[in-house]
């Protein structure tokens, strides 16, 4: 019966749309915008009933719904029976029109004065609703009826039984899906004409809005991924962390491109084109994920029927945009004034420097694939390509960027440039002393480099800039530097722990010890007990700095019977400069293979995210 509920509130939903659309079609002058948006609003309220019901199906364990009976069981914890609901492929399709008819339900709400205009959107969004509501409905329908009755489940898969996978999916969906709004806001506006300073800045808002929440969905999952798989490292380059990364850049891009309203020209061709790609670059990750394509943790389904289904959508959504993008794209009305070095001339650089960024990464991932329908053989392209191509592409427009809110819209004058340069020499050669002086590594010295120089360099501008206030109308003022701090930590994160990460395979018995940098780790025990739906396993090791107990950190593994699958569960001693990663292996002769990382400066890579993502919603509240 729960089932039945889900599936008429989802119809009900469809057809919602369906009449907003047909109507808005044959008889628009009879559907003014009060009806127009309680229409799209009502539509909204059902599909959320829907992906209600079928979380309640999973709260309550009702194994009538085949979803429920594949992916839980009675005795899980209820924060994973809730998020069991989208950790799924059907579910989380579910998911993706829920949150697809959230924008356009938030979108009717906004004091956007152009009534026309605003009817447009609602109707482009609505229709997108509808490509992906009858994928559900055709293809991934969560709401089928067993056809045998049975008492329990098979299960969540372990490794998504974790808190960060209850929260990274929702905040990943909300970058990814919310440029569906970014895509209608572009469109329609090229078609009605209406690219005019309100439409760069709702345009701004909402772009900047989705990178920020793809921002922390990214970190989320690279978070859970460095203390979950157990392999010490946060990024792998895998296929499916590579098609988030794609629509971030381009995100990125979008952002950047749309700050240039503020000077004499707009590129609104650019901008357009940007804000297509953003979402056709979504719904081609979404491709690759369910459509058994690429074998990944992160993957889906391998339901040939739903890939063509996907691809079909990605076809028609990205040749309609882009079809439009070139018979309408508006022009430029102002001559574009482009210097040696001003504010217009850097963005427009990153912006290409961005770009080209991102067509490697498409080149990496897809290729692989490309290759093994043509040959029928497998190649593999991992982190040796990405880091030889993406990173060095990458540097000159990270370069730039620690002065490019400094440089100016109309001149090539920076304001106390002979500071700046001073300050760039003195970083450089003290990094390359101590780089020289420690064990030399040519990324070691351009990493800390450029991360050093970013966040300096952008405190300077503050200061050289800005007369310092104690209000947040000072932060909103400074917001691109914020930024920019945040972007050079991250870097210096990323730096620190990928080259001077230190690696030990020893074997280690109860009541042991080891030195490990400058720490002491004791096994003192190995404990093993029952939870409510695993078997734990559980080495516990002691930290001590100079004779002094300072942690206690357990690694181990968790049997589940219900999927007889093992997990490994890392056990991290966080402290201010490092991480010590412990991975508990396999026994031998009553001692245990230990793996023991020591990744220096790993937290940065989050603390440098969050401010950036702070940072972006930060924007959205700038006028």
């Amino acid at each position: 019966m729960i089932s039945f509920f889900g599936f008429l509130f989802l119809c009900i939903s469809i057809f919602l749309s369906i009449l907003l659309i047909f109507w808005h079609l044959f008889k628009p002058r009879t559907l003014n915008l009060k009806l127009f948006n309680l229409l799209a609003r009502l539509s909204t309220l059902f599909v959320l009933l829907s992906f209600g019901t079928l979380i309640y199906a999973y709260v309550v364990s009702d194994f009538s719904n085949f979803n429920v009976f594949q992916n839980s069981n009675s005795k899980k914890p209820m924060i994973y029976k809730i998020t069991g609901a989208w950790g799924n492929h059907e579910g989380s399709m579910l998911m993706w029109v829920c949150i697809m008819s959230i924008y356009m339900f938030l979108f009717s709400f906004s004091g956007y004065q152009n009534e026309k205009f605003k009817k447009g959107v609602l109707f482009t969004q609505s229709i997108l609703f509808l490509f992906f509501a009858f994928f559900i409905i055709l293809t991934s329908n969560p709401f089928l009826v067993n056809s045998i009755n049975v008492n329990e489940g098979l299960g969540l898969n372990p490794i998504l039984q974790d808190p960060a996978l209850a929260v990274h999916p929702p905040l990943l969906y909300l970058g990814y899906v919310g440029y569906s709004l970014v895509f209608s806001l572009a469109v329609v506006g090229i078609i009605q004409k209406n690219t005019n300073r309100d439409w760069i800045k709702i345009l701004k808002n909402w772009s900047l809005f989705c990178w920020s929440m793809l921002t922390g969905g990214i970190a989320l999952g690279s978070y859970w991924a460095y203390y979950e798989l157990g392999w010490g490292g946060w990024w792998f380059w895998d296929p499916v962390e590579n098609v988030s990364l794609m629509p971030w850049i381009a995100g990125l891009a979008l952002v950047h491109s749309l700050m240039m309203s503020k000077g004499e020209q707009i590129l609104i061709r650019w901008v357009v084109f940007l804000s297509i790609l953003c979402f056709s670059l979504s719904i081609f990750g979404t491709f690759l994920v369910r459509s058994g394509i690429l074998t990944s943790v992160h993957s889906f389904a391998t339901d040939p029927t739903r890939g063509l289904f996907i691809l079909l959508v990605f076809f028609l959504i990205t040749g309609f945009g882009f079809l439009v993008f070139l018979l309408k794209a508006p022009e430029n009305n102002n001559e574009l004034k482009l210097l040696f070095i001003n504010k217009t001339s850097a963005i427009i650089f990153n912006n290409l420097i961005m770009i080209i960024a991102c067509l490697s990464i498409l080149l990496g991932t897809i290729y692989p694939i490309i290759i093994e329908v043509l040959t029928e053989s497998r190649v593999s392209v991992g982190g040796p390509y990405f880091n030889s191509t993406v990173l060095p592409i990458m540097l000159p427009g990270f370069f730039l960027m620690s002065i490019a809110p400094a440089l100016s819209w109309q001149s090539n004058k920076i304001k106390k440039t002979k500071n700046y340069i001073v300050v760039f020499l003195t970083i450089a050669l003290i990094t390359f002393f101590i780089s020289f002086l420690s064990n030399f590594n040519p990324w070691a010295f351009v990493g800390i480099l450029l991360a050093i120089w970013i966040i300096i360099s952008s405190i300077m501008s503050i200061l050289i800039l800005y007369k310092p206030r104690f209000n947040f109308n000072f932060i909103k003022d400074i917001n691109a530097y914020i930024a920019h701090i945040g972007v050079g930590i991250l870097i210096l994160g990323i730096t620190a722990s990928s080259i001077f990460q230190t690696e030990e395979n020893i074997i280690l018995g109860s009541g042991e010890e080891v030195a490990v940098s400058n720490f002491i780790i004791t096994l003192k025990e190995i404990r093993l007990s029952n939870k409510s739906n695993y078997e734990e396993l559980r080495g516990i090791f002691i930290i001590k700095e100079k004779n002094k107990n300072i942690g206690t950190i357990e690694a181990g593994k968790n049997y589940y019977p219900v999927s007889k699958t093992i997990t490994t569960e890392a056990g991290i001693f966080h402290d201010w400069f490092k991480d010590i990663y412990i991975i508990l292996g396999d026994q031998y002769n009553e001692k245990w293979s230990l793996k023991i990382y020591n990744n220096p400066l790993v937290s940065l890579i989050w603390v440098g995210v969050f401010i950036m993502m702070l940072s972006g919603i930060i924007g959205v509240l700038k006028k």
